[in-house]
């Protein structure tokens, strides 16, 4: 009765109310970044438009590639260490990770203004995009740290702490532009400031939020080792996993452009952008329940805490499901009649992405065994089949073979997790660090 009692008090009202301010807050974010693109696209010519594009896809590109797992490895550990009250330990990870975080700004922001000539030239083939690329890079300490410091907002479940930075890091940038562009700007350096600062501002804001003097905390070697040994065998696998991710990520625009032309990327951009929306739902399910299943003892609990979410999430799949096929008529009311061939392609990739949600529970279970290898696996599993199911589907259907190709790897990917997360639990200790 006891264990029932607590998982039932984990996952009642809170998880919901916490998804429901995490999704928020990153709707808000996604919504005040696509009214700035909006403004920017009557403000500048689209030369400069394309410009700032460009910079903007740099800064972010190498901030997302940069992670090495470390922020996931704090959302791992330090709520173990919160829930059980060792405050020393968690001191101690916290500023292990921070240092490998400032270093690695540090380092990103010399190669990035350094290296600024030959991406731009050799990548994107404009050169003339050099000095916005080097300028831009002045932002990427700040995208990494208050990045860091949203993860241990989480980690300690702090959710209305870490909306809120979301939601304001675009309102801010959203407000910057919108008063730039109302006195009549065209400084392209202007509008770069307003997205690269405000990170940086609200670093400087949230600092406080980190525990006390954490900073100077002493590590004994021992410790210290076994730290870097433990986030290594976590955060390794999460690295393979995420790089192949974006390389999944890309890939079906790249094979479309190559078999079908630009006009069909297009078509195919405009049934991505209506499903974007869902990524948002399984991000905040995600970081609501992570720290929630990082606080967990032992396997009695876990299982407990898999069936009881796996019922929310199917009840709330279904009710997705329900609003996507109406939902089909909004690209003809958003994006015009021309874009009707992006209807199919929409339902085919919405209706799949349903599998990503209903294996959240799985892909938990997995990440509580600490076993992030299989992670790697499955990305790298995924990339050849999805690689090879879109080779040979796209010259046949047109971007409807993209749509089916990707269906196929997020239903692959869904009986990947639901087998190793049920072989692990019957097969495994848990072992919690």
């Amino acid at each position: 009765m006891p264990l029932v009692g607590r998982v039932q008090t984990i996952l009642k009202k809170k998880a919901l109310h916490h998804t429901s301010i995490v999704a928020a807050g990153s709707l808000i974010n996604g919504a005040s970044l696509f009214a700035l693109n909006v403004v920017l696209t009557r403000s500048l010519s689209q030369d400069l438009f394309g410009i700032f594009s460009l910079s903007v896809i740099a800064l972010s590109t190498v901030a997302e590639m940069s992670d090495f797992g470390l922020n996931l490895g704090l959302l791992r550990f330090a709520p173990y260490y919160i829930a059980t009250q060792q405050t020393d330990k968690l001191k101690q990870l916290i500023k292990t990770i921070w240092n490998w975080r400032v270093n690695l700004a540090g380092i990103l922001t010399i190669l990035g203004i350094t290296l600024a000539y030959p991406v731009a030239k050799y990548i994107f083939g404009q050169t003339e995009v050099t000095p916005y690329i080097a300028y831009s890079f002045l932002g990427i300490g700040g995208v990494i740290l208050i990045g860091f410091v949203a993860t241990y907002l989480q980690s300690s479940q702090q959710f209305f702490r870490q909306a809120s930075v979301q939601a304001l890091k675009g309102i801010l940038r959203l407000l910057t532009v919108v008063v730039l562009a109302f006195f009549s700007v065209k400084n392209l350096y202007a509008y770069l400031s307003a997205y690269i600062f405000v990170p940086w501002l609200l670093f400087a804001v949230n600092y406080g939020v980190l525990p006390e003097r954490f900073r100077q905390v002493t590590i004994d070697k021992e410790i210290k080792d076994k730290l870097h040994a433990q986030l290594a065998r976590f955060s390794l696998w999460l690295t393979v996993s995420s790089l192949l991710t974006i390389g999944v990520g890309k890939l079906e625009q790249v094979m479309i452009s190559h078999y079908l032309g630009l006009a069909e990327v297009a078509t195919y951009t405009v049934a991505w952008q209506l499903v974007q929306a869902m990524p948002v739902v399984y991000g905040s399910i995600n970081s609501v329940l992570m720290p929630k299943v990082s606080g967990l003892a032992s396997k009695t609990e876990l299982v407990a805490f898999v069936r009881r979410i796996s019922k929310w999430i199917l009840f709330g799949t279904i009710g997705i499901a329900v609003l996507i096929f109406p939902s089909q008529y909004l690209i003809t009311l958003l994006f015009g009649q021309k874009y009707s061939p992006a209807i199919p392609v929409y339902l085919v990739l919405a209706y799949s992405l349903l599998f990503n949600v209903i294996s959240i529970p799985f892909s938990l279970a997995i990440t509580a065994f600490n076993r992030t290898h299989i992670m790697a696996l499955a990305g790298i599993f995924q990339l050849i089949l999805f690689t090879g199911s879109n080779y040979l589907l796209i010259p046949r259907f047109g971007i409807q073979g993209a749509a089916i190709a990707f269906a196929i790897s997020n239903c692959t990917q869904f009986f990947w997790n639901v087998g190793w997360a049920t072989y692990l639990v019957k097969n495994k200790d848990f072992i919690i660090h």
